[in-house]
């Protein structure tokens, strides 16, 4: 075999196996399907209205409890569906303060209102930026909220209201990958859980509060594929 026929060998030999490298590393990519992300965000609930109801006395008392902003904080694990859609479950806490605040007589103080949630949601990527590395996405979820809860503390002892119940929320973003695994996703989400209901629990509080549970939040996610 003369030089040039080896080096055309060697030449072809290194083309079959880039393209087998390739077309390897093509299929690792398609197969890692699964995910998981971490997440931080900032909230902000509007203003809500507690209905207030006790054993033994008549009527609703209703107030307006004023909110600020707070954190956000959670985890998910997904799974693509095709080359567009995937779905995930995740778990969130998030939590806005708000001011000294008077619902009735005994039941005072500043506090926050916080809840733990679990979600399944449904999400479709888009090609907006006509690049393979960023995508833009919306989608909604099921959410069930195990615990949703408002405190009021003032001389050291809180008062605390909780409850759970079925809510909704869509999310709206975009990801960008880091190669075939790493990737960061910025997005918005809102929340919604209706009519919730509260029953007092720790320092004493006593009757049920009903009201609508609203965060927006701004966040982001870190994320690994594989």
């Amino acid at each position: 075999m003369t030089k040039i026929q080896t080096e055309r060998l060697l030449a072809r030999a290194g083309l079959v196996l880039i393209a087998l490298v390739g077309a390897d590393a093509a299929r690792a990519s398609e197969d890692r399907k699964w995910y998981a992300t971490g997440t931080a965000g900032f909230v902000t609930q509007s203003d809500q209205q507690l209905d207030y109801t006790r054993p033994g006395v008549a009527g609703v008392t209703s107030r307006t409890l004023p909110l600020d902003n707070g954190i956000l904080t959670g985890a998910a694990i997904g799974r693509y569906v095709g080359d567009a859609w995937r779905v995930e479950a995740e778990f969130m806490y998030q939590s806005v303060d708000h001011p000294n605040f008077t619902l009735v007589t005994g039941t005072a103080g500043d506090g926050n209102y916080a809840s733990t949630t679990v979600a399944v949601n449904a999400l479709r990527d888009f090609d907006l930026f006509g690049s393979p590395s960023a995508k833009t996405y919306a989608g909604l979820g099921a959410v069930y909220a195990t615990e949703v809860d408002v405190d009021f503390e003032t001389g050291g002892v809180e008062k605390s209201f909780s409850g759970s119940g079925a809510g909704v929320q869509a999310l709206i973003g975009a990801r960008y990958s880091f190669g075939e695994r790493a990737f960061v996703d910025a997005g918005v989400r809102y929340l919604l859980v209706s009519g919730v209901e509260l029953d007092g629990e720790e320092g004493g509080a006593v009757g049920r509060i009903k009201a609508d549970y609203e965060p927006l939040a701004v966040t982001v996610s870190f994320g690994w594929r594989f």
